[in-house]
């Protein structure tokens, strides 16, 4: 659902509050949230925002950026409560979600061949090929989904069917496509990590140190190769090393650099409490204006960087909880060897260096849902 009606999913998200006041036990569930500590700490994270607030002069558009990131305090509610999953509901909701992923790939896959054919148009790749979400976003679903299908086909093989076996098999291939169709620089470097990383686990499994380490080079060196050959990865290259650098451009590596800078500069302005939520982007806004930034300007481009998005907004206390909502949760899956949830923080740790997706609905739905998910109900 998140993956292909992403428009709709706010509406089941929804529904589902409603059902579980009307399922009742409210006492119940109020103190098993409170006694959580986990879910205090994930819900501090909207808390913070909520803060900012109050000295916000924009209070509209405050209010909108709490109800982006409603799904951060409500899932740490609603989850907390319900309690470890067997397997057979996690692989109802992993299937959905995987097959969630396929349907958004063959949608954008027969949209763009349509395209194709009725006006000669190619647009295969990128912003043009993903319809629905962002290529960043969409390649960040597609690698959890990967994390899922590796997890029911080795540690839960014998409770799966032939049918959903098949279904495994011909879904990572396709979404293996669909992704390098996206060409998400942030997607393939992360998949370049993440393939790796569960083809060495797998083979490790199996007592084969030889076949681990042969097939995660050559996987890493074909990936490698592959990157080097994206002309997108060329570009950021060259602007990395002083080329072509153009402060009015919104080219994706042009912009995302000009954006940082600025928000190091709104961030020194009021690096204690922030801006205020709601003031972020208005704060963003004037520093482009002050540096002839005129892309990110008439864009109106966040800082495509989750930390400072934070520190721009709600200065030290903020940053400090967004890193404890990350890596108190990655050590303790560390810890207690929860592979999948481990794997999704690193995920989105990384994605949040070149996103600010806790601005976006499509962001904060998934890491609101998932976070919750894996920490009190998957437990794996």
């Amino acid at each position: 659902m998140l993956t292909f009606y992403i428009f709709y999913t706010p509406l089941c998200i929804v529904l589902f509050a409603i059902a579980w006041v009307a399922e009742g036990n409210l006492k119940r569930k109020a103190t098993t949230f409170l006694k959580n500590k986990y879910a205090l700490l994930f819900i501090s994270l909207y808390l913070i925002y909520l803060a900012g607030m109050l000295y916000t002069s924009h209070t509209q558009q405050g209010w909108f950026d709490m109800q982006i990131k409603l799904s951060i305090a409500l899932f740490p509610i609603l989850l907390s409560a319900e309690g470890e999953m067997d397997f057979g509901k996690q692989k109802w909701f992993g299937f959905a979600f995987i097959s969630g992923a396929v349907l958004h790939g063959l949608g954008c896959l027969l949209f763009a061949t349509w395209q194709y054919f009725s006006s000669g148009i190619a647009q295969f790749t990128y912003m043009q090929f993903s319809k629905f979400v962002h290529p960043t976003y969409y390649s960040m679903y597609i690698d959890l989904a990967f994390i899922f299908m590796y997890y029911a086909i080795t540690v839960k093989a014998k409770e799966l069917t032939k049918k959903e076996k098949l279904f495994i098999y011909i879904s990572a291939p396709f979404l293996l496509l669909i992704l390098v169709l996206l060409n998400s620089k942030m997607g393939q470097i992360i998949t370049a990590l993440l393939v790796p990383t569960l083809l060495l686990k797998y083979f490790l499994s199996k007592h084969s140190t030889f076949k681990a380490i042969a097939t995660m080079v050559a996987v890493l060196g074909l990936l490698v190769i592959g990157i080097s050959k994206v002309s997108r990865f060329h570009a950021m290259g060259d602007l990395l090393s002083g080329k072509n650098r153009d402060v009015q451009s919104v080219e994706s590596n042009q912009a995302r650099l000009s954006v940082w800078q600025a928000s190091v500069e709104v961030i020194k302005n009021n690096p204690v409490i922030g801006s205020g939520t709601g003031d972020a982007k208005y704060a963003l806004l004037e520093e482009y204006k002050k540096e002839g930034m005129t892309g990110a300007y008439n864009e109106i481009l966040n800082s495509h960087n989750q930390y400072l998005q934070t520190i721009i907004a709600v200065g030290i206390p903020g940053i400090l909880i967004l890193l404890a909502n990350l890596f108190a949760p990655l050590f303790m899956a560390i810890k207690r060897k929860r592979f999948v949830y481990m794997l999704f923080i690193v995920i989105l740790c990384l994605n949040f260096l070149t996103e600010s997706m806790l601005d976006q609905q499509a962001g904060t739905m998934f890491y609101g849902l998932f976070n919750s998910l894996l920490m009190f109900n998957f437990v794996i």
